[in-house]
This record gives C-alpha cells, sequence and structure tokens, in this order.
C-alpha cells in the first residue's frame, strides 16, 4: 500500500542515512520507477531529501532532520495507528512491522484491538476468499463472473462490473453493473457461488448511483406486529432496534417494525415455531396457515 510504504521509506532513510533507489526497490519489493514516485511525494510532502549521482552518490535524508512526533497530538497519533490495523485486518496486508515502528516513534502503547474474521460460528465458508478476490477486481477494474442466487432462491449466471464492499446488518454486500440484467444491483457475499475474476477491464470513470442504504424506498415493505416467547431476547435485539421492542405484562417481546414482504417474513417466522406469534396483519396469519398446511401435506 503506498501510504504505508511512503511511512517505511521515510524510517528507512532516517535509520540507513543513504542508500540507492535500486536498493530501496529491491528492499519494498517494488521497480526503481515506483520508488522515484515515493520520492517525489515525500518531497512535496516537505521531506528534505537528497540525490546524489555518481559513484559515491545515492539518496539521503537531511541529516538534521528528525521525524518530529509532535506534528500528531495524541489522538492524531492513536487514529493514525488504529486506521493502519484496521486497513491490515480488512484488506489482508501485513503491516504490522510499520505499526511497531509507529508505535515506537509516536511513544504509544500498542492495542491489538481488532480482529476480523469472515467465517461464521457453525461452519467453515470461503467469503474471505470471495472478499479478496472482489476487492482485487474492484481496485483493478476487472469483470467478474459468478452464479447467484436471489431472494427468491432462483439461481442465475451474472456478469458484473464491480464497484464497491459494503458492510451492513452483519453481512457484506457487492454494489455493481449486471452485465446480464443491464441494470446496478447488490449482492450478498454469501449467496454469491463460483466467483471468477476475469482478465475483462473496464472503464474506471463509470458513475455509479449511491448504495441502497434503506429498502424502505425501493421494495414492497410491510408493516407486522409479532410477539416472541420471553426466552427468545437474544434473537429479538439481534433482529430488531432497540425502539421496535416493548414488554408485555408476561415479559414477553412484543415487535412493531417493516419488513421486507416476500416469502422471507414466513420462513423467519416458522422458524420459531410456536415461540412466535403474529398479533398483525390478518393476510399474514393466513399466509402463515397456507405454509402449514402445505407442511402437513408432506408429512402426511
Amino acid at each position: 500500500m503506498a501510504v504505508s510504504r511512503l511511512f517505511e521509506i521515510l524510517y528507512y532513510l532516517v535509520d540507513h542515512k543513504q542508500t540507492t533507489a535500486k536498493e530501496l526497490a529491491e528492499y519494498f519489493e517494488v521497480s526503481v520507477r515506483t520508488i522515484y514516485r515515493d520520492l517525489d511525494r515525500l518531497l512535496v510532502a516537505g521531506i528534505p531529501i537528497n540525490t546524489v549521482q555518481g559513484n559515491n552518490g545515492g539518496i539521503s535524508i537531511d541529516e538534521n532532520f528528525v521525524v518530529e512526533k509532535t506534528v500528531f497530538n495524541p489522538q492524531e497519533q492513536k487514529q493514525i495507528l488504529t486506521a493502519i490495523q484496521t486497513i491490515e485486518h480488512l484488506q489482508g496486508t501485513n503491516q504490522n512491522a510499520l505499526v511497531t515502528k509507529l508505535t515506537a516513534m509516536f511513544d504509544q502503547e500498542q492495542r491489538d484491538w481488532i480482529e476480523v474474521d469472515f467465517s461464521t460460528w457453525h461452519k467453515a465458508n470461503n467469503l474471505n476468499h470471495k472478499f479478496y478476490l472482489l476487492k482485487e477486481a474492484v481496485f483493478n477494474n476487472r469483470i467478474v463472473e459468478f452464479n447467484y442466487v436471489n431472494s427468491y432462491g432462483e439461481n442465475s449466471k451474472r456478469k458484473v462490473l464491480p464497484n464497491k464492499l459494503f458492510f451492513k446488518s452483519n453481512t457484506w454486500y457487492l454494489q455493481g453493473y449486471c452485465l446480464i440484467k443491464t441494470d446496478y444491483r447488490i449482492f450478498k457475499l454469501t449467496r454469491i457461488n463460483d466467483l471468477v475474476l476475469t482478465s475483462d477491464v473496464f472503464n474506471e470513470k463509470i458513475k455509479f448511483p449511491p448504495v441502497i442504504t434503506s429498502y424502505d424506498n425501493h421494495f414492497m415493505m410491510k408493516k407486522v406486529k409479532l410477539k416472541f416467547n420471553k426466552n427468545l431476547g437474544n434473537v429479538v435485539f439481534d433482529e430488531f432496534n432497540k425502539d421496535e421492542i416493548l414488554l408485555d405484562q408476561g415479559g414477553n417481546y412484543i415487535v412493531e417494525t417493516d419488513v421486507f414482504d416476500n416469502y422471507w417474513l414466513i420462513s423467519f417466522i416458522l422458524s420459531f415455531g410456536s415461540q412466535i406469534e403474529i398479533i398483525e396483519p390478518i393476510d399474514l396469519k393466513e399466509k402463515l396457515l397456507d405454509e402449514i398446511e402445505k407442511i402437513k401435506k408432506i408429512y402426511k
């Protein structure tokens, strides 16, 4: 990552006094051309870097230069360290050496405060692989192909121009333009299968619409009132906002909320068996009874 490399180059120059572009390129495993671009960025930032041609020449930093930690106040120092640690976990990059050096320079305690694990508790999955493959596609404007299962259980082939990954309601999503549906779509990562990063590149200047942050203005919603058994507090507070939850006299949970009106709602209610009751609306009760009758026929 370019920003972390700039910090490392600066630290390297302070520590080694004098070096060459070739040595820096080998150390950081990049091209000499990239090193010169990084040095130009440091010069623009006001870092006094000297370059001397010839046999005894090389790249050095002004001997009077000191990385002044007071440029950043204590709160800013913590924010820098936090940002680098977060990037390390989300992007799968190893910034531990950089964090260690900046921690020493800032005289801050190094806190191992974040751990990002994309797997679920009940089984191993390949969400890590999907995430990093899609990150690669987004950063390099690479078209991806995959099979996708939508909210109705329908499986279809997709070819997508990826725009961004975003996290909402405990789930990772991909926003992109689907070349099959010729429209902007959002895909749930857990429903993406057989993901392939193609060699096709698209124009990075494509203007994607804002990510949908609420179902309200985009899908049919239904207002429901549900009664959950008092033993289901963990589920209730996992699924609903606190201001949607009330307690009745018996300690049971009464939830009033707007939900996505499709088969998911019926399956969600069925998953709690006799521990949940539909108070309203009436038509939802009727749909549930119809589904129960279908289930009964299967087991006759």
